[in-house]
């Protein structure tokens, strides 16, 4: 009898014993474990690019422009008077209201617009080669003409951020005027044309800027 409890209670702490070598390898693999730096996390999911935030930019931009060549029209009513109404063939043709262009697919309406604009801009280069005439106003009609161009810069990344082709028409070299007063009945009919156009686009970029 002696000889078996001996026996039980050996059997006993060797099963201890056996438990707390268990438990003290667990602590260590868990040690382990903690030190493992474990897989990399994902990186974030770049944003799409917002592209209805780009359009307010051009639409900011034209309705300044718009209050800009409104003022420089006013000033060169009254530096060169020239009654009647004046026109240049070569200007854009607004051929549908504002609901019409917001009516065809984005792309078509952008990439009308970006093209009528850059006409605009050589009319605006060729105003400024046209000779003395409009010597007087050429820090208004350079200051002007950055606008545009900014303009168009801003409507070219919104081209390029909605993956479209910005229009690359050829357009023939604008023949030079004939007379300084002939310098001046053009720029008349451009800043004119320059104006509607304007006052046409911002509302019409508004109504597109829902389609997008």
């Amino acid at each position: 009898m002696r000889v078996c409890a001996m026996g039980a209670r050996q059997g006993y702490t060797m099963r201890v014993c056996a438990v707390a070598v268990c438990c003290a390898a667990c602590r260590v693999l868990l040690a382990l474990l903690s030190l493992w730096p474990g897989p990399a996390a994902a990186a974030p999911r770049p944003r799409p690019p917002d592209a209805r935030a780009d359009l307010d930019g051009v639409v900011s931009l034209a309705k300044a422009l718009l209050s800009d060549t409104k003022a420089f029209l006013a000033l060169l009513k009254s530096r060169f008077p020239a009654e009647g109404e004046h026109k240049l063939d070569s200007l854009p043709v607004l051929a549908m209201g504002a609901l019409e262009l917001a009516s065809i697919p984005a792309a078509g309406a952008l990439a009308r617009l970006s093209g009528d604009l850059q006409r605009y801009q050589r009319h605006l280069d060729w105003l400024r080669r046209a000779g003395p005439a409009l010597r007087p106003l050429e820090p208004e009609l350079g200051a002007l003409h950055g606008r545009l161009d900014r303009l168009l810069r801003r409507l070219d990344h919104l081209l390029s951020r909605l993956s479209l082709a910005r229009p690359s028409e050829p357009q023939p070299p604008l023949p030079p005027p004939g007379s300084p007063w002939a310098a001046v009945q053009a720029s008349h009919a451009v800043f004119h044309s320059l104006h509607l156009y304007l006052d046409w686009a911002s509302r019409a970029l508004v109504l597109l800027r829902n389609k997008l």
